[in-house]
């Protein structure tokens, strides 16, 4: 039966929510405490508003008018929502609840477990009540705290000391009803040396809230490249929060591709906690008319040696509207790190809007720092060029739109994937230059 919730932190409502939920769940799941600890924090800092500064460039009026109730899982679900990649490892959630009709299991090697969290609750209790949650950042995010209350179930990856993970694993997360509320949740733990790549895919039909969390801890030496794509459907809000802790010489490649939802917000933080890390985050955000989508990320240089390079690019249609508030920051002791944030906004419209924040705060002097942003519009000395060459005005810009986007397609490692992101692409400029 599906629990009533309010959209605002009314204390009786959500209290009531979690009560039924935690009458539902596993025991190995349950982390009351925590639970109710989250509830308590997400009660005490709200809903997110325009006088929050990190929120003072995106408005969540619409969503705070709504009410949600629990989604349910047992949907029916749209064959074009099964998207697929050529992978043995494949984890479905339909509303936030795991789908194993929808999943498959690949061999794994030695140690290594990818499945829900509630499999992961049963079969590893003492390291995940030992990792999930654990990811510094995450305490002052009211709705991370929301999930952390209230989320179902979730994907748990786990690669032990050594061990590489052979392919992708692929996390569907489908949203299907609408003024329903889902609380994807993700883990994923690499010890030392280890290496693996996760896709994340977020999509739906219905007018849902997906509101997830993504947790990664990197040990030394280890090695994760993480792909999310997130093609919610049209009416949906994604607000999703990403944390993540990186060892000594450990890599992170981040890459993300924004093209769905009415409102989509992405709140990245990466810790760089051991000497020479690494971490690269590239993203993509294909804003269509009377469309919002945000990214706001903070890389924290804690110690020497440490690297990070961001390129993020936003193509914007109609009234569009992207944001983009990028933060670097490098403590005192974090000598010789090199960082360099780079957002590039495209606008296709005269009332599309795109903000951007780069900012940079370094408390040493041994650094090699840089940012920069630029926003502008379609070069008509290029488009002009392309005409004297026989083509088309609409067809020259496309093709300098593509060859603006195609850069971050280009650089995704699956050939399916990078042949969908295009097929994405092609409807966009369909729909958005004439």
């Amino acid at each position: 039966m599906s629990t009533p919730l309010s959209a605002t932190p009314l204390a009786g409502s959500w209290a009531g929510t979690l009560a039924a939920l935690l009458g539902e769940l596993p025991q190995a799941l349950r982390f009351d405490h925590h639970r109710h600890d989250a509830l308590a924090r997400f009660e005490a800092l709200g809903l997110p508003g325009r006088r929050d500064e990190a929120w003072r460039f995106t408005d969540l009026s619409e969503l705070k008018a709504r009410s949600f109730v629990r989604a349910a899982g047992d949907r029916p679900i749209d064959a074009d929502l099964l998207v697929d990649l050529d992978t043995p490892h494949c984890l479905s959630f339909v509303n936030g609840h795991f789908a194993a009709w929808l999943s498959r299991h690949g061999s794994l090697p030695a140690g290594v477990f990818v499945g829900s969290l509630r499999e992961a609750a049963e079969e590893h209790p003492e390291m995940l009540a030992g990792a999930l949650g654990r990811v510094p950042g995450l305490e002052g995010h009211a709705l991370a705290a929301l999930n952390g209350a209230l989320f179902e179930d979730g994907a748990c990856i786990y690669v032990p000391r050594g061990v590489e993970l052979p392919g992708p694993v692929h996390l569907r997360f489908i949203g299907v009803g609408d003024d329903v509320l889902a609380q994807p949740r993700v883990l994923v733990v690499l010890e030392d040396g280890a290496r693996a790549a996760v896709v994340e895919d977020y999509l739906g039909h219905g007018r849902y809230w997906h509101n997830a969390v993504t947790e990664i801890r990197i040990g030394a030496g280890a090695a994760l490249e993480h792909v999310a794509v997130q093609q919610e459907a049209a009416a949906a809000w994604h607000l999703g929060a990403l944390r993540a802790s990186q060892g000594r010489d450990s890599r992170l490649v981040l890459r993300r591709c924004a093209a769905g939802a009415r409102f989509g917000r992405s709140d990245i933080a990466i810790d760089l906690a051991g000497p020479g890390a690494a971490c690269e985050i590239d993203g993509l955000a294909l804003v269509g008319d009377a469309q919002t989508l945000a990214s706001h990320l903070l890389l924290h240089h804690a110690v020497p040696h440490g690297s990070s390079r961001q390129h993020f690019k936003g193509v914007l249609q109609g009234r569009g509207r992207h944001v983009f508030d990028g933060l670097i920051r490098v403590a005192e002791g974090a000598l010789q790190t090199d960082a360099q944030q780079q957002s590039r906004n495209l606008l296709l419209s005269k009332a599309a809007l795109a903000t951007t924040v780069p900012r940079l705060e370094i408390y040493n002097d041994d650094v090699k720092c840089s940012h920069g942003a630029t926003v502008g519009y379609l070069d008509e000395d290029a488009v002009f060029y392309l005409r004297t060459r026989g083509i088309g005005e609409a067809d020259a810009r496309r093709l300098l739109v593509r060859a603006f986007a195609g850069e971050f397609i280009e650089a995704v490692p699956y050939a399916d994937l990078r042949e969908r992101l295009e097929r994405r692409l092609a409807t966009y400029l369909g729909e958005g230059v004439a």
